[in-house]
C-alpha cells in the first residue's frame, strides 16, 4: 500500500515537475525533486531569512495539486492569507521556508496530501508608500522599501529647493498628531542621528525658509550681511560669523536692534568690555530677527588723515615744480 501512495506521489510530482518545466527528463526520484526544489528556491530572488509582511504577493507550488499550483495570493493587512482546503491562515512574519512548512504541516494533518512537497516564492514585495511635502522638487508620495530612511525619502522626492528651511523638517508618523523635528542640515553634514527608518504613512515636511531664523550684523565688520541662526547664537557669535571687526569698530557702543516685538527695542551692549576684562553679561543671547550694529569710533582716524595730507603735499610739491 505504501509503495503505491509512494508511486501515485511521484508519478504526479513528475507531471508537474514536467508542466513548469523545471526539472528535466533525468529526474527519476523524490530526491531528486527536492533537490530542484532547494535550487529553485534559492533563485527566487528574495533572502532566505526575509519575513512576510502584509501586501507582499507570493506564490504557492504544491507538486501533485493543481489548485494549489501556481496559486498566487497576496497577504492581506491582517497578516493572513487563504489557501484552498485550509482555509486563512497567518503569514506575517514568517520566513518563505517557515510558511512552506506550515501549509505541508496543515495539508498532511487534513488528510489531503501524504508528505506533501510545497514551496512559497515571492513574487512581489510589497511596496509602501509615505508623503513628502513642501519645498522639494517633487511633493507627493513616494515608495520605499524597507530598511529606507529620510534621507532615501527626500532623495526620492528630488531633494530640497533653494528656499528649503532644513533646520526645521519635520517628520510625522501615521496615525499620530505628535511630530519629530529633524536638522536636516544638520544630518547632511555627518550627523545621522536623526535619519530614522521609514514606516508606511508617514509624512515629512520640509517648511520654506522664511527669514525668521535668520539674524543681521551691520556696520564696522568685515562681512556685513545675513547669517543663519545656530543653536545658541550670542553678539560674539554673530560678530565672529561676520568675519570680526574692523579697525574703526566702536565695540563699547554695539547695539542689538530687537524687531521680534510688537515695537523695535533697541538694545545697547559693551562688546570693548567682553574682550577686555571677560564681562561675559555682555555676550547677550539673540533672538531671530535681530539685527547687530556696529558703529564707528567717532575718534579721528589719523591713518586716513596722514594719507589725505601726504596726497596733498605732494599734489603741492608738482605744482611748484610746474609739471602741471
Amino acid at each position: 500500500m505504501k509503495k503505491t501512495i509512494k508511486t501515485i506521489l511521484l508519478a504526479s510530482m513528475l507531471a508537474a515537475c514536467a508542466s513548469f518545466g523545471v526539472f528535466g527528463d533525468d529526474i527519476l526520484t523524490v530526491e531528486d525533486a527536492e533537490a530542484a526544489l532547494i535550487a529553485r528556491k534559492a533563485d527566487s530572488g528574495s533572502p532566505a531569512d526575509y519575513k512576510f509582511v502584509e501586501e507582499d504577493l507570493i506564490q504557492l507550488d504544491v507538486w501533485g495539486e493543481p489548485q494549489l499550483t501556481r496559486a498566487q495570493v497576496q497577504i492581506t493587512p491582517d497578516g493572513c492569507i487563504n489557501v484552498a482546503y485550509i482555509g486563512k491562515m497567518k503569514a506575517e512574519g514568517l520566513t518563505a521556508e517557515e510558511l512552506s512548512a506550515e501549509i505541508a504541516k496543515r495539508l498532511e494533518t487534513a488528510g489531503i496530501l501524504i508528505n506533501p512537497l510545497v514551496q512559497v516564492t515571492i513574487i512581489k514585495m510589497h511596496e509602501p508608500t509615505m508623503r513628502v511635502f513642501g519645498e522639494v522638487h517633487r511633493p507627493g508620495s513616494v515608495t520605499f522599501k524597507d530598511g529606507d530612511t529620510v534621507l532615501d525619502a527626500i532623495a526620492q522626492a528630488g531633494s530640497f529647493t533653494e528656499n528649503a528651511y532644513k533646520e526645521k523638517v519635520t517628520i510625522t508618523p501615521k496615525d499620530s498628531p505628535v511630530s519629530v523635528n529633524i536638522d536636516m542640515k544638520r544630518m547632511l553634514a555627518g550627523d545621522l542621528s536623526q535619519n530614522y527608518p521609514l514606516r508606511k504613512g508617514d509624512t515629512i515636511y520640509v517648511p520654506a525658509e522664511d527669514f525668521n531664523n535668520k539674524i543681521y550684523v551691520f556696520g564696522e565688520v568685515l562681512r556685513p550681511g545675513m547669517y543663519e541662526m545656530k543653536d545658541r547664537t550670542t553678539l560674539l557669535t554673530a560678530i565672529s560669523l561676520a568675519g570680526g571687526p574692523k579697525d574703526r569698530a566702536d565695540l563699547k557702543r554695539s547695539v542689538i536692534i530687537r524687531s521680534a516685538t510688537e515695537k523695535p527695542v533697541k538694545v545697547e551692549c559693551n562688546m570693548k568690555a567682553l574682550f577686555n576684562d571677560a564681562d561675559l553679561s555682555q555676550d547677550l543671547e539673540l533672538m531671530p530677527g535681530d539685527t547687530v550694529v556696529i558703529p564707528e569710533t567717532k575718534r579721528p582716524n589719523w591713518t586716513t588723515i596722514s594719507q589725505i595730507i601726504s596726497a596733498l603735499s605732494n599734489i603741492s610739491y608738482i605744482r611748484r615744480t610746474g609739471l602741471f
